[in-house]
């Protein structure tokens, strides 16, 4: 019998000693460093950049959703333009446009022929215009109705989706007149620590079809990519860490090895 529980206990240690090899080993390639969760690693410090180069100027297609504003002095052609303003002040405004859902509902939608519908002014078209040559575009047929109109234009439907190794993946929305990958980045927390910065995928809807990019986060040539600056409906995903699953799974090879270590403690015991 006691034989037996010896040659029981050697295989243990065997094992014992192979589960903690390649659990050690395991450990030494799952860790990531520093280094390997920095954005721009290549750029020296004072590193003088050209790019990236100016953000281009969004141009507003039809099925985009549009926050236009029209004050006068006069206070019932107001109500006219904005009735959520003039019945609530600035807390109605907030109420209209506070959200993605009241946004949609109180803005205007470009319609497929490239136009919004305003009241009194009637139909503007506002397609393959910035916002600011819309406000221009809108502030012209405004004043042939209106006396000392001052108008604002804005897009509302530019957002973005972020999946993958993040730490609060999202719909997000853009309300300046750019985005970046880094800035949308940010917006969802940044990476988790299994991200992959040099496998970054954003897939852009074309006229034509989707078109995909490769991006690597950790080095200063994604300044330069055509897809640096997000365009609306834009989808960036953050791949994983090829050693995601291990990094998950090394929890249960720490409990099994602490069962072994437990069980031949216990055989330890009795046998004497």
């Amino acid at each position: 019998m006691k034989n037996a529980i010896h040659l029981l206990m050697i295989n243990m240690l065997y094992t014992f000693r192979i589960t903690a090899i390649l659990l050690l080993i395991a450990l030494s390639f799952s860790c990531k460093t520093r280094k390997d969760l920095l954005y721009l690693r290549d750029i020296k410090d004072l590193e003088v950049q050209n790019a990236p180069g100016p953000s281009p100027e969004y141009r507003i297609k039809p099925g985009d959703n549009l926050y236009v504003n029209i004050q006068t002095i006069n206070p019932a052609v107001n109500q006219i333009f904005n009735p959520t303003q003039s019945t609530a002040g600035s807390s109605g405004t907030q109420q209209a446009y506070g959200n993605p859902v009241s946004q949609y509902i109180s803005g205007y939608t470009v319609d497929p022929s490239g136009a919004i519908i305003l009241p009194v002014i009637g139909a503007v078209t506002v397609a393959e215009k910035t916002a600011i040559e819309a406000q221009v575009f809108v502030q012209e047929k405004a004043s042939v109705y209106l006396k000392d109109a001052s108008v604002q234009v804005k897009v509302l439907s530019f957002k973005v989706t972020v999946l993958g190794e993040l730490r609060s993946p999202g719909v997000y929305y853009n309300y300046s007149s750019s985005m970046t990958v880094l800035e949308a980045i940010g917006m969802a927390g940044g990476v988790t620590d299994n991200a992959r910065l040099s496998q970054l995928l954003v897939v852009r809807r074309t006229p034509t079809g989707s078109k995909s990019y490769r991006l690597d986060l950790s080095e200063k040539k994604l300044l330069t990519s055509e897809a640096y600056y997000l365009q609306p409906d834009d989808v960036i995903y953050v791949n994983a860490d090829k050693l995601k699953n291990l990094n998950l799974t090394l929890p249960v090879y720490s409990f099994l090895l602490s069962g072994v270590t437990t069980l031949m403690v216990l055989l330890q015991y009795f046998r004497y």
